[in-house]
């Protein structure tokens, strides 16, 4: 699952399933709550520091893991909205809160395990529901670079690749795609395109020269031919492929230096 759309909004598959993780976990404890009227202040104050055990440790967790990537900007590691959350680690920092509210408050326990038993079944259920489309494999398409030269897509085989759609009118797009020049600039080993999806040459090179951007690995997918080859609903969105040409993963929404680093990670692991 790569993305859901709900109306206008559309959620990053893990984002979504993020959030109904935490509504089922919240309301169940809070229908606990209405049925042990006694306990209901407990109830919701253990549910809230669980959440909040969870979201801090996983969040730790990846920032430990990628941490040479918050090293330069540390203050990166507040910016939960851009994603990055390693599940083990927050699944240590909830078993550390219920642990805590076993001891504070035992007859909480019950309703808190409950809910947290069926939150990990509304994941897996929606994972098991919701298409997969981290699938597929790099399509035989033709691209154009800016100087109208067509680039087949099929001549990058043989190395990893990373593709970043975005627009110049999405205002996710245009913070990340400096960052992502500069880590594309350093990367060895994996290549990096940034196709533009349906705009005109004139005002993709108006835009970089106004961003002070160079134009190396810019394409144009005037058609939006990629978004429609793998059903994608929304702007900005990096899809990762092995060297092979498989689609190994797809993060919808502004990408962090950290979550880009470790999916090149991932596709090195991955190349033989």
């Amino acid at each position: 699952m790569n993305a859901v759309a709900i109306g206008p909004l559309v959620f990053s598959g893990e984002r979504f399933l993020a959030v109904i993780a935490v509504l089922v976990f919240i309301g169940v404890a809070e229908i606990a709550s209405w049925r042990r009227p006694a306990q209901a202040e407990a109830l919701r104050r253990w549910s809230l520091i669980a959440v909040l055990g969870w979201v801090i440790a996983a969040r730790a967790g990846f920032v430990a893991m990628q941490f040479d990537s918050f090293r330069a900007a540390p203050l990166d590691a507040l910016k939960l909205w851009q994603g990055g959350f390693a599940p083990q680690a927050g699944l240590f920092g909830l078993g550390l809160a219920l642990f805590a509210a076993l001891l504070r408050h035992p007859r909480a326990m019950t309703p808190l395990l409950l809910a947290a038993t069926l939150a990990g079944t509304g994941v897996a259920i929606a994972r098991v529901v919701l298409p997969d489309q981290t699938r597929g494999r790099l399509p035989a398409i033709h691209l154009a670079e800016l100087s109208g030269r067509p680039f087949p897509l099929a001549e990058t085989a043989g190395q990893p690749l990373v593709i970043n759609l975005w627009a110049s009118w999405c205002p996710p797009c245009r913070r990340e795609l400096p960052m992502m020049m500069e880590v594309a600039a350093e990367t060895k080993g994996a290549q990096i395109l940034f196709v533009n999806q349906r705009e005109a040459t004139e005002v993709i090179e108006s835009y970089l020269a106004g961003q002070s951007l160079g134009t190396t690995g810019v394409l144009r997918d005037p058609e939006g031919a990629l978004m429609e080859a793998f059903g994608l609903l929304g702007l900005p969105t990096t899809l990762f492929f092995d060297a092979e040409g498989r689609l190994r993963a797809a993060h919808t929404g502004e990408i962090s230096r950290a979550q880009l680093r470790a999916g090149l990670d991932d596709l090195e692991r991955t190349t033989p």
